[in-house]
């Protein structure tokens, strides 16, 4: 059963306290309008509960009694996509209700604060059904520490799409002017990812986006809009959430000791003493929420205090006790309860409790569990735990998770690092991890500011001559080649020395290219294969398909059909390589609005059909589009569209790197509302592949477009 057809849920969406249901509840079971049986609850742990149903009867008398139209539960006309809370009756509230809606419908930006468990959420969630039914569309996200843009937009439930510039992310929402964005707990916002959520809402403010920003004081964003500030309840409204079986004198009596707070009430249980009046909300939790549970309780609790975000009931270290915290109204439910965490004010109260010797235990027992189990996101935990106990390996151990972490869980994996830095400062090679996957996501400051803890070490001075290139600051290929001049390994040597002249000759464009062609060409001859046979063959393959393009590049063709019928005599005409090289040459040979041309796109695009080989074929694609862009726009829209982008994109090498830049270039050719977003996204990413001249012909470009 749904965790709404049971006691706990049922309350909630009301919006009293449980015991307000237990008269009135069993009255209408009295009289058949409603049963309850025992059942798992979805997302509630091994443990039955009580749920309840409607019966035949029930149902009858709705439709005799009430002038309420009743309708299905879930009114496909409503849409609220993402993690939005359970729809709860909203009680009070009626002045911040209008400042909400009116700051909504002036499209503003909205901070809605206010203490932890004070009824933000509530109140943003009957915002939502509010302006949902009158047509709007609304995505609703919470942040935790671990939460980048990347993964907020997942949350909203769009598709997966790794942008490097958070603010192209606002631009999905250009075509949707008529919604509403809601974003929980922004003070839960990383330091590592704060910049990156800041420019997102500028963003937003910008394209007069509906935004309401929900979190706690201090919030860390400095960025204007209108605030709208919650404070408790009044007694009257606050009354309500006790339920009208009450006495009330009883009920005014409790809505007053606990200040008005909806949380606060919502725990409270009469068979516990009320708190004097001046004990405040932390005092009551301490005393009266937790003073007189159980043993199992208090036993199940611990655990609950170290989870670092909302995770699956099932994933708990004793997920028995989910349930068992849920009676007591102590656990906090992310959307479809299929997560959950401790109540904030809850858990702040009951952690600042907690010695460093329980601390360290706790964060010990955690590992143990989460390291059992071998996903990224397990892995997440774990690492979050072995850094918080401040381990002395945590370098060594992030290392080892790398290669996976940095493509499956790139914003989680980015916290980590940062928070593993400021405890171990000094660790350089903590120090590079950290600046090399703040380079992979194009988080250019970021990078910097690492590199800056290990000013003069040797062992990163790649990492500076990547920053370099970042940058676009001219002469770095030639430092690169002082660079590799001082490497004593001749294998360390010759990579580096084939990588800067692929990125150089990807970098090549406009005109004036002829200075960089000398260049390249004198690199080139300053490559000394390796003697050993097999890979003697590779590197000297390698260096003719460099020639190849820089032969195409001159427009010396005939150069061109030498090198390829060098690799014929090694190979065959029908290899894949001579194949795409062939199919390279010939776009790069064919005029525009000839029959020729013509020709020429329908061979290739065949040759593309069949290409196997995935960079290859979405090298030729991309071509395609760059020739037809001009003449046949439609038809490079139908080829882009069909690019598995997303699949090279997972490829996660410096080739397919460069690949999806020239993806987003043309994407704002062909895509004009997406225009400067696009832009601005291939600049980043040939910058982070090392393609500077290419980012600064595009910056030309973003800047006469606008």
């Amino acid at each position: 059963m749904p965790r709404s057809l049971s006691l706990e849920g049922i309350a909630d969406g009301i919006g009293v306290v449980r015991s307000a249901l237990f008269q009135p509840m069993s009255i209408l079971e009295e009289k058949e309008l409603l049963f309850t049986r025992q059942a798992h609850v979805l997302g509630g742990g091994r443990r039955k509960r009580k749920v309840t149903h409607i019966t035949e009867e029930g149902r009858n008398y709705v439709l005799q009694k009430s002038d309420e139209m009743v309708t299905s539960r879930h009114d496909l006309s409503v849409k609220i996509f993402g993690q939005a809370p359970t729809y709860t009756s909203l009680i009070g509230r009626e002045k911040e209700s209008e400042q909400l809606l009116e700051f909504v419908n002036a499209r503003k930006q909205i901070h809605l604060r206010g203490l932890p468990g004070i009824g933000k959420s509530t109140l943003a969630r009957s915002l939502a059904e509010t302006v949902a039914k009158e047509g709007m569309e609304v995505r609703w996200a919470g942040i935790d520490a671990y939460t980048d843009v990347s993964m907020l937009m997942q949350r909203f439930g769009f598709e997966p799409t790794m942008m490097y510039d958070p603010s192209a992310y606002a631009s999905i929402f250009t075509d949707q002017q008529e919604t509403v964005v809601i974003i929980d707990d922004i003070q839960a916002v990383s330091e590592r990812h704060k910049e990156a959520f800041s420019q997102f809402f500028s963003s937003l403010k910008e394209l007069n986006i509906p935004t309401i920003l929900i979190g706690r004081e201090p919030q860390p964003f400095a960025i204007e809009g209108s605030v709208v500030s919650l404070g408790p309840l009044e007694t009257k409204q606050a009354i309500q959430l006790l339920g009208e079986e009450m006495d009330g004198e009883k009920r005014t009596e409790i809505a007053e000791r606990l200040g008005g707070h909806p949380l606060a009430i919502l725990m409270y249980d009469d068979s516990t003493p009320l708190p004097e009046e001046s004990d405040d909300v932390r005092a009551y939790v301490e005393q009266v929420v937790l003073g007189d549970v159980s043993a199992d309780v208090h036993a199940a609790i611990p655990p609950f205090l170290m989870l670092p975000f909302p995770v699956p009931t099932e994933r708990m270290i004793n997920p028995e006790d989910v349930s068992l915290l849920d009676e007591h109204a102590l656990l906090r439910w992310i959307p479809n309860d299929l997560s959950m965490e401790m109540q904030h004010l809850v858990r702040n109260v009951c952690r600042s409790n907690l010695t460093d010797g329980e601390l360290d235990k706790l964060h010990l027992e955690s590992i143990e569990h989460w390291s059992q189990h071998s996903d990224s996101f397990s892995a997440i935990a774990e690492l979050h735990h072995r850094i918080q106990r401040k381990e002395e390996d945590i370098g060594s151990v992030l290392s080892q998770q790398a290669t996976v972490l940095m493509h499956e869980r790139s914003g989680s994996f980015a916290t980590l690092l940062d928070e593993a830095v400021s405890i171990q400062p000094t660790d350089v090679d903590l120090i590079a991890l950290a600046t090399q996957h703040a380079l992979n996501r194009a988080e250019l400051d970021i990078a910097k500011e690492y590199i800056s803890q290990a000013e003069n070490n040797p062992r990163i001075e790649h990492l500076r001559l990547q920053i370099a290139h970042f940058e676009g600051k001219k002469g770095s290929i030639e430092s690169f080649e002082q660079s590799y001049e001082t490497i004593e390994d001749p294998d360390e040597k010759l990579r580096l020395q084939l990588s800067v002249l692929s990125r150089a000759i990807d970098d090549l464009v406009g005109e004036n290219t002829s200075e960089q062609l000398t260049l390249l060409d004198r690199m080139i001859q300053n490559i000394t294969p390796p003697d050993e046979p097999s890979i003697r063959q590779i590197v000297l393959t390698s260096i003719v398909v460099m020639k190849h393009s820089i032969a195409l590049h001159k427009g010396d063709f005939s150069e061109a059909t030498f090198l390829r019928d060098q690799l014929i005599s090694i190979a065959t005409e029908h290899d894949t390589l001579v194949q795409f090289l062939s199919a390279k040459a010939s776009l790069a040979e064919a005029k525009p609005n000839t029959m020729e041309f013509t020709l020429t796109i329908k061979d290739v695009e065949r040759i593309s059909e069949q290409m196997k080989q995935p960079l290859f074929k979405a090298s030729l694609q991309l071509l395609l589009c760059e020739a037809l862009v001009e003449t046949e726009p439609f038809r490079a829209q139908h080829i882009h569209s069909t690019l598995d982008i997303a699949m090279i994109e997972s490829m996660d090498s410096v080739i397919a790197n460069r690949l999806v830049a020239r993806w987003w270039a043309l994407r704002s050719q062909l895509e004009p509302q997406q225009k400067v977003s696009s832009i601005r996204e291939a600049i980043l990413r040939f910058r982070l592949s090392g393609c500077p001249n290419r980012a600064r012909y595009l910056s030309k470009r973003l800047h006469q477009s606008m």
